[in-house]
């Protein structure tokens, strides 16, 4: 028959073995305890990640909503601002127009004014006086262009701002 054949090599015995069998045991809880305190710290990590995200999604939503508010009201202002500048411009055209027609108007009496004291003027010998009628155009003339003056200034003053 055939004989047993043993291997050569080095034989370990029961105290080796269980040596070295709890060495792996040991090895294998070490590791498995550095696994689950791993774990422990991972989940915690996650948590208080989790929770700062939150909150800091919490306070970002409340401030871009306090801007949004801010935003909108400054909007709004500006464009009461803005529907007050039109009627304003609106307004001072009005009044620049009605200001060009009283300067307009004020043509006719000072040519009036000028031409009777021009006639008067070209008076000879003994109709040549002063009289408390010249002194009368005389001032019309100068109220007269006093006005215009007035009326010319408020209408340049209109135009620069319209412009």
């Amino acid at each position: 028959m055939s004989s047993l054949r043993v291997k050569p090599g080095q034989r370990l015995t029961m105290l080796d073995w269980h040596t070295n069998s709890h060495l792996i045991s040991s090895n294998a809880e070490r590791q498995r305890w550095g696994s689950h305190c791993t774990r422990q710290e991972a989940r915690g990590l996650r948590y208080e990640t989790s929770n700062k995200s939150k909150w800091d999604e919490q306070d970002t939503c409340t401030r871009l909503s306090d801007r949004i508010d801010e935003v909108t009201k400054w909007k709004d202002s500006l464009l009461k601002c803005l529907d007050d500048v039109d009627t304003e411009i609106k307004a001072l055209s009005i009044v620049k127009e009605s200001t060009e027609k009283a300067l307009a108007a004020t043509s006719l009496p000072l040519d009036v004014a000028i031409e009777c004291l021009m006639l008067r003027e070209g008076r000879r010998g003994n109709d040549l006086v002063r009289d408390p009628v010249e002194a009368e155009l005389h001032k019309e003339v100068e109220v007269i262009d006093r006005a215009r003056k007035v009326l010319q200034q408020k209408v340049s003053q209109a135009i620069e701002q319209l412009w």
